[in-house]
């Protein structure tokens, strides 16, 4: 699962099974969904560090901070269903102002409704929480040099993996086309410098199309290494995971806090 501060956590095709008329009413009125994406998880941020305050529980990564930060909070399906129906009820709230429009303002107060329900689910629930986060990746680094690879469209994501061999979320995909006679190399986008703390490797996933990328590694990579495609090409590995899982709940109080 994502971690909290992980970019992305949800996006407008997270939002679209629940509306699938979005993006139309987004164009034809003029509403930036990825703004209300974006004040969502700050609101239900804010909420989650009054929860994680009241709550005391020390962080052992950062000697220096007294509680647990929302760098270490998974998100789980309730956050996740939390984060997007906050999005919804902001969106809808600015149509129904925009327009004056009923359609919109039910809409607006269907999903004030689902906000909290969702939150009460959460904290029913508790936040899930890891003790070393392995934060989602940037998108990794892609060159082409000579090889013995035919031409073929080339699409990799990578991900941090921990002594324990837990693993973070995917990082964004980067493609190219490959020439023929060619060949890639990988590299994570922070170098070694910028490793988060409980990393010990890497891993590499490549494949022809977004729906075929696997684990091209047999080990974990070293940290500021560089992954070369082999001469045989890809390989049909394992597909990544969703990223860590929580190794502690902690229960909090279900009335929700305004900040």
């Amino acid at each position: 699962m994502a971690l909290f501060t992980d970019v992305e956590i949800i996006t407008l095709q997270d939002l679209l099974p629940y509306e699938s008329s979005l993006l139309q009413v987004a164009s034809s009125h003029s509403i930036n969904a990825v703004q209300k994406i974006a004040l969502a998880k700050r609101a239900v941020g804010e909420n989650l560090m009054l929860f994680l305050q009241d709550a005391g529980v020390s962080d052992p990564q950062w000697l220096s901070r007294p509680t647990i930060g929302l760098s270490t909070v998974v998100v789980t399906p309730p956050l996740k269903r939390w984060l997007c129906f906050d999005a919804l009820s902001g969106f809808f709230a600015e149509a129904y102002n925009v327009q004056l429009n009923t359609r919109f303002e039910a809409k607006w107060k269907e999903y004030e409704r689902e906000v909290k329900h969702a939150a009460d689910q959460t904290l029913h629930a508790g936040l899930g929480i890891v003790f070393k986060p392995l934060p989602k990746p940037h998108m990794p680094e892609v060159s082409l040099q000579q090889g013995s690879t035919p031409a073929e469209a080339l699409y990799v994501q990578v991900s941090w993996l921990d002594l324990d061999g837990n693993e973070s979320a995917l990082s964004p995909v980067n493609g190219l086309v490959a020439n023929n006679q060619s060949s890639i190399t990988v590299q994570m986008a922070e170098g070694a410098l910028q490793a988060p703390p409980a990393a010990l490797g890497w891993n590499v996933y490549v494949g022809s199309n977004t729906d075929s990328i696997t684990l091209q590694n047999g080990n974990p990579l070293s940290i500021g290494s560089t992954w070369t495609l082999p001469a045989s090409g890809i390989v049909n590995g394992p597909r990544g995971g969703e990223g860590q899982l929580p190794v502690f709940i902690i229960p909090i109080s279900r009335q929700i806090r305004r900040g």
